[in-house]
Parts: structure tokens; C-alpha cells; sequence
């Protein structure tokens, strides 16, 4: 009777057994809970920001013909000016009158006006305005000045141009004609049209006073289009430079792509079911990744999968 009792106990305990396990296999996997964006068709830009200077596309720096002191200044920088107007009057200087002070700024003046046309006075006491314009530099009253060496400056305002420093890191991705945008901290709000104009042939790179070398840059100049008004030289700039463009590409919110082991993939939601995808990244923006292959656009595409998801589960969108 004992005996018979325990097969009982037992063949119930198989019965239960089997029972639980048909149970849970033919019971619905819970879905997962995601949360869902859209793959869109935009234009896809890539850029690098560089920092640089407002200055006049069209200056003319005027030089002395012989070694002066400033006797009087007939001009106002921030005046307007016609061509053979007098700024200012000089008394020929010789070379022991020049002190060292004068000679450092001169030749500071000459190196950072660099990038306007230099042009030599045809009179020895007299600097004239060799173009119409706006006055931007001129010496004081009793300044020595050099000859040779540009002491005042006549540009056209009308005309403006950024000139921008590039790290060498991105020097080999600009090119002349490429689009940019540009922003001044002293217009704020405003954003300028530009394009790349001219490229430095040549890398730059600066040294300290302790004679350690800087990183090297590459000069690009830039032409501002449009509307330039609040502008003024000697501005410092924001430069956004776009550097290439692909027109109608895929694009995913970046949450959407995830690494698995040495390739990458996006989830997409497919009948109810997560079904994965291969696919090939191009340029990862601030908000959305490029899809360059392996994926349609106006997909669903799952946000920040987790680990554990997988092909073919089933999901539940979060509203």
C-alpha cells in the first residue's frame, strides 16, 4: 500500500512537472520596452570652426619715404578720406633722433599690416591718403617714424574678409570656394555668410617667449557675401567652415546605433519584433549619425537599445 502510495505521489509530481514546463513554453515572452525615432532624409554637412579676424579686404598701408618725426595729423582714424588728402605733416628725422622705444613699435605696426598693399610717400613731408576710404591707423604728433615702414592705413569698409587660422589637422580638408558660416561675439544673433577665398601654401607655427614651438597653422582668408553691417576690423571671429556635403542622405538620432563586437548595427522595429541591421556610419553630427548603407529611410529605429536585446524579440513602443 506504501508502496503504490509513493508511485502515486511521484507519476503527480511528473504530471505537475510537465504541466509547469508546457505552461511556461506556450506562455507569450513579455515584450521589451523601447523607445522609438524615425530615419530621415537631409542634407548632411560636415565642418571644422576655426577662430579668426575681421579686417578690410581692400587697405592700403602708406609708408614714409625717409626716416620723420609727426609734426601735425590732419586726419581721425574712423574718417573718411579722398585720394591726395593730407594726414599728416613730417620734419626729416636722422637716425640718432629715432629711439629704440619708436623703432619696435614701427616695425610691430609693419608686421601686423602684413596683409594690406604697401605704398611709399612720393613727398618727403607730407603723407597723403593714396585711396578713398575709411582712416584706420595714423601716428601721433611727435612719433618718429621709419621710412619705408607702413605708419598709416586707409581701407574700404564696404569690403570685409575674415582672415582665420586653421590647426594643421584640418588644413588638408579645406579647399578655396568652400561655404562657410561666421559669427562675431559683438553682433550677436547675426551669422554671416562667407566663402574660402585663398589658402596659405605655407604651415606657420608660432614661438614663445621661452623659444618652444607652437602648433602650426594654415592661414585661410575667407570673403564675407551679404549684408555685413555691425561688422568692423579687428573683430574676433567664429569660423564654421563646411568641408563636405552629401546631399539626401540617411540620417539616425546617434542613440539609435550600437557596437556589436567589431561592427555596427541599428535596431529597427518590424511587425512588433526588433530586427537588426548591419549597416555603414558616415559623419556623426551633434544630434543624428550618416547611414550610408544598410538601412531605408522612414525606418523606426529603436533609441538606445539594450545589451541584451536581440534579433526578433518582440517589442513594445514606449508613447
Amino acid at each position: 500500500m506504501e508502496k503504490k502510495a509513493r508511485m502515486v505521489l511521484g507519476a503527480t509530481a511528473v504530471v505537475l512537472f510537465v504541466l509547469t514546463l508546457w505552461y511556461w513554453k506556450g506562455r507569450a515572452p513579455t515584450p521589451v520596452s523601447v523607445q522609438t525615432g524615425t530615419a530621415s532624409v537631409q542634407d548632411i554637412y560636415n565642418s571644422i570652426t576655426v577662430s579668426g579676424v575681421i579686417e578690410a579686404a581692400d587697405s592700403t598701408a602708406i609708408a614714409p619715404a625717409s626716416n620723420a618725426i609727426v609734426s601735425a595729423v590732419y586726419a581721425a582714424v574712423g574718417e573718411n578720406v579722398e585720394p591726395g588728402e593730407v594726414l599728416c605733416t613730417l620734419v626729416p628725422a636722422d637716425a640718432e633722433t629715432v629711439s629704440l622705444q619708436d623703432g619696435v613699435q614701427s616695425v610691430w605696426r609693419a608686421v601686423s599690416d602684413e596683409s594690406s598693399e604697401s605704398v611709399t610717400a612720393e613727398e618727403e613731408c607730407v603723407l597723403r591718403a593714396p585711396v578713398s576710404g575709411t582712416v584706420l591707423e595714423l601716428p601721433e604728433v611727435g612719433e618718429n617714424i621709419f621710412s619705408g615702414i607702413p605708419c598709416a592705413k586707409v581701407a574700404d569698409l564696404d569690403c570685409l574678409q575674415v582672415r582665420a587660422q586653421s590647426p594643421e589637422l584640418y588644413a588638408g580638408e579645406l579647399q578655396c570656394g568652400q561655404r562657410a558660416n561666421v559669427t562675431v561675439a559683438a553682433v550677436e544673433g547675426e551669422m554671416f555668410g562667407a566663402q574660402v577665398k585663398s589658402l596659405s601654401p605655407v604651415a606657420v607655427r608660432a614661438m614663445s617667449l621661452t623659444g618652444e614651438s607652437g602648433e602650426a597653422t594654415v592661414e585661410a582668408v575667407l570673403s564675407l557675401n551679404g549684408n555685413t553691417e555691425g561688422l568692423r576690423p579687428g573683430y574676433s571671429a567664429s569660423v564654421k567652415i563646411f568641408t563636405d556635403f552629401h546631399s539626401d542622405a540617411i540620417a539616425v538620432p546617434m542613440e539609435a546605433i550600437c557596437q556589436r563586437g567589431d561592427k555596427e548595427y541599428v535596431f529597427c522595429v518590424e511587425n512588433g519584433r526588433a530586427v537588426m541591421h548591419a549597416v555603414e556610419t558616415g559623419y556623426m553630427l551633434e544630434t543624428v549619425t550618416e547611414i550610408r548603407k544598410g538601412l531605408d529611410a522612414d525606418s523606426v529605429v529603436i533609441l538606445s537599445p539594450p545589451d541584451t536585446l536581440t534579433d526578433g524579440d518582440l517589442v513594445e513602443v514606449k508613447t
